[in-house]
């Protein structure tokens, strides 16, 4: 059964995604800031805003508070230049956990006379998903709506647990406590962020014994989500480094290793099974070696 239940979210998706998109609004690239897509009448969303060209893009739209659900620390300082306030939801590509999705109504209530801008990294998936989740929670939009909006910022059907939460929406319970809302909230360490690639590649590894199908005695493991997974783990591991964390090399490394793992998920997904083994075992190989250079 639940094989069954992830696999219709991934293909709901991905129907919802193929529907036609030229009737729904597309987002903008204003100065400082991608993506941005009208939500509803007080709710943006877009990218993270790069500098004070970005800042002062959101004050001319009239923002009042930022939302990051992204894992990189929020600008605060610059947010406060431009007379506006932070709030910290961070959460990863997997989907949004119950703690966040509290902190997303406690926003929506908080702020509910306010003009609200929810934003990710790029701005298409994890901060459409959390606006729509919000506001979906909220009463602003109905399901359709709120698919529509994650079809129109390109969230991709990949991202199952993002579409998970519309799809299979359940309220935050009226008795549950919401929780303080902070500017710069505690985020993952690179070791805690590689603890969860580990975690990651190891579910690689027992879909690759099932000739890259879905282990028999797991049926939550779906071997193109967990590459993708892996592609996003490393990657959100390479921006959690300090400038002067590391060296060149090692950033270099990183990005040769979000590398492979596209290249993986595209071998998965074309049936090249073969290859998608080679690939894995060369991360692998990968991996290792940095591990016996910079932590061992």
């Amino acid at each position: 059964m639940r094989i069954l239940a992830c696999l219709l979210i991934v293909l709901t998706a991905k129907t919802l995604l193929a529907q036609d998109p030229s009737k729904l609004p597309h987002g903008e690239h204003l100065p400082g800031v991608d993506n941005v897509l009208k939500v509803t009448k007080n709710v943006v969303s877009g990218s993270q805003p790069h500098g004070e060209e970005g800042f002062k893009t959101l004050q001319d739209l009239g923002i009042d508070v930022i939302v990051s659900v992204d894992g990189a620390i929020p600008s605060v300082e610059l947010a406060h230049k431009y007379g506006m306030r932070y709030v910290h939801i961070p959460f990863g590509y997997d989907g949004i956990p119950d703690q966040a999705q509290a902190s997303l109504k406690r926003v929506m209530q908080d702020y509910q006379q306010q003009k609200i801008f929810f934003h990710c990294h790029h701005g298409k998936h994890r901060g459409p998903a959390a606006a729509a989740l919000a506001c979906y929670e909220d009463g602003g939009l109905t399901k359709n709506q709120a698919i529509d909006f994650m079809r129109s910022a390109g969230t991709s059907s990949d991202y199952a647990g993002l579409w998970k939460g519309i799809l299979e929406f359940k309220p935050v319970p009226k008795s549950t406590p919401l929780p303080p809302l902070v500017e710069v909230a505690k985020v993952d360490s690179l070791a805690m962020a590689m603890a969860k690639i580990d975690r990651v590649y190891d579910r690689l590894v027992l879909c690759k014994e099932a000739d890259w199908k879905t282990p028999p005695k797991h049926a939550d493991v779906l071997p193109v989500h967990e590459a993708l997974m892996l592609q996003e783990g490393i990657y959100e591991a390479g921006r959690l480094l300090q400038e002067d964390q590391f060296d060149a090399k090692f950033r270099e490394r990183v990005d040769v290793t979000v590398e492979m793992s596209t290249t993986l998920k595209k071998q998965i997904e074309a049936g090249q099974t073969k290859d998608a083994t080679a690939s894995l075992k060369a991360i692998k190989a990968s991996c290792t070696a940095c591990h016996a250079k910079y932590r061992n």
